[in-house]
């Protein structure tokens, strides 16, 4: 009788040390998801090659609207970036661009090549930075202008690219505010061998 009690003291001990285990992976599990956070920057390319004297704008992706990045460089010898993030190679050699906000830090590795600068490929759009509001009905010209370097470029290959095509939709150049709520729309250019890319956020709303 006493072996029976005690294999059954045993059998039991089991069941409650595996349940322990089984709620330690759990909490194990869900912390472990709660600490993964949405990046808030990305830069749009991690790697940038330019030529001694030559300067581009630095891309990013964001998650809010009219925020305030800090722009540095691991090595100012190499290459410098402004406060609105314009990247300029100074002498041949590698260096990291460091965009900070939020404490979080993104970077990107910058190759400075000695061979005479080629102009690059860059695609901008009025209201870029704070974005468009629309009616619902209404509609507005994109606007988007290309360049090579400082030349503008009028026959450059572009396409837009929209998230919620329920929302907006884009033909010949311009935006159409179709229904209440808000979009992205990717404006991607391509000429002979460079391709360039900016976003426009566009809020439509009820008249």
């Amino acid at each position: 009788m006493k072996r029976i009690i005690y294999c059954f003291l045993v059998a039991l001990l089991c069941v409650c040390g595996f349940s322990a285990c089984g709620k330690d992976a759990t909490n194990s599990d869900s912390s472990s998801t709660s600490e993964v956070k949405e990046s808030n920057i990305a830069f749009v390319q991690n790697e940038i090659v330019l030529s001694v004297g030559q300067s581009v704008q630095a891309e990013l992706e964001t998650s809010k609207k009219n925020i305030y990045i800090f722009w540095s460089t691991r090595d100012e010898e190499i290459a410098t970036v402004s406060d609105s993030g314009v990247i300029t190679a100074l002498a041949e050699g590698q260096t990291i661009c460091y965009a900070e906000f939020a404490g979080e830090m993104v970077m990107c590795l910058i190759k400075v090549t000695a061979e005479q600068a080629k102009p690059l490929l860059s695609v901008s759009v009025p209201y870029a930075n704070d974005g468009v509001t629309l009616y619902v009905g209404d509609s507005l010209a994109i606007k988007a202008t290309v360049k090579l370097g400082d030349l503008v470029i009028d026959n450059a290959q572009i396409e837009y690219e929209i998230d919620k095509a329920d929302i907006v939709r884009v033909e010949d150049g311009k935006v159409f505010g179709d229904k209440a709520g808000t979009a992205t729309i990717t404006i991607r250019v391509s000429y002979e061998d460079q391709n360039a890319v900016t976003a426009l956020s566009v809020n439509v709303v009820e008249k």
